[in-house]
């Protein structure tokens, strides 16, 4: 009888793409998803952390400096642009983001 219940219920499974696992599969997977969410966390505070001193950087950089370092990276910009015109321009090209897919 049990062999019986157990082909019906692959049967059914199968037929919802779905897919038998043991419990101590589902323990796992739920320590991966507690660790991919550290990571995640981690990550974002890293990213936040290297754009602030990316700002204070900038910010401590002359104007010459900001110009020949959005010109090497081909940044079009006046130049006339103010200082702090030219700290966004670089901010903006130089700061750390995650690519969503």
């Amino acid at each position: 009888m049990q062999r019986i219940k157990n082909r019906l219920i692959s049967f059914l499974l199968r037929k919802d793409k779905l897919v038998a696992v043991p419990s101590s599969w589902q323990k796992e997977y739920v320590k991966l998803i507690k660790d991919s969410q550290t990571q995640k966390e981690a990550i974002d505070t890293i990213i936040g952390e290297y754009n602030e001193l990316l700002k204070d950087f900038f910010n401590k950089n002359s104007v010459k400096e900001l110009q020949d370092a959005l010109k090497e990276s081909g940044v079009i910009f006046k130049t006339t642009d103010s200082k702090e015109e030219l700290v966004k321009k670089a901010y903006e090209e130089f700061r750390m983001s995650i690519e969503k897919d």
